[in-house]
C-alpha cells in the first residue's frame, strides 16, 4: 500500500535462516509525526475537521479501491503531520498486521473487548469495516 502514498516506504528487507526478517523502512520523525490519537487529545484545533475527515475518507477509498482493508483503522493507527502555515493535513496507516484481502483475513481470536469492533473475534474483515471503525471514533470527537 506504500506505492499509494497511505503507508510507510519500504526500502527494502533481508532476511537469514533463523532469525526474523529486518525491514527497512521510512522513518517517522517525531518532530514532525505524532499518532492521530495523540493529536486529536493536544492539537485537534490545529486543523479543519472537514479536511481531516476528506483524509480520513481519501485512506478509505485507496485501501476500497484495491479490495483491501485494514481492520484496525484506530486513530492510534493513523500518523499525521500537519503544516499549519500550509493549512495541510498528511496521513499514513501503520500497523498492517491484520490486514489483507476483504473476505479473507480474519480478525483474531482474542481482542480489546473495551472496543466497539464492526466484526466478530475470529471473523473475517469485510470491507466496510474500515469505514465503520473510523466513522465510530470520528463520531465521537463531534
Amino acid at each position: 500500500m506504500e506505492d499509494n502514498g497511505l503507508a510507510l516506504k519500504l526500502y527494502g528487507y533481508a532476511e537469514a535462516k533463523g532469525a526474523p526478517t529486518a525491514y527497512v523502512m521510512e522513518y517517522f520523525d517525531s518532530c514532525t509525526w505524532e499518532t492521530l490519537y495523540q493529536f486529536l487529545k493536544s492539537d485537534a484545533a490545529a486543523v479543519d475537521r472537514t479536511q481531516l475527515q476528506e483524509a480520513l475518507d481519501g485512506i478509505i477509498e485507496k485501501l476500497e479501491s484495491k479490495n483491501y482493508v485494514h481492520g484496525d483503522l484506530r486513530s492510534n493507527n493513523i500518523m499525521i503531520r500537519t503544516d499549519v502555515i500550509e493549512k495541510s493535513v498528511d496521513l499514513r496507516v501503520i500497523n498492517f498486521d491484520w490486514a489483507g484481502e476483504a473476505g479473507q483475513v480474519c480478525y483474531p481470536a482474542e481482542w480489546n473487548r473495551e472496543i466497539q469492533w464492526p466484526g466478530k473475534a475470529g471473523g473475517p474483515i469485510e470491507q466496510d469495516h474500515d469505514s465503520k471503525m473510523v466513522d465510530s471514533w470520528m463520531k465521537d470527537l463531534q
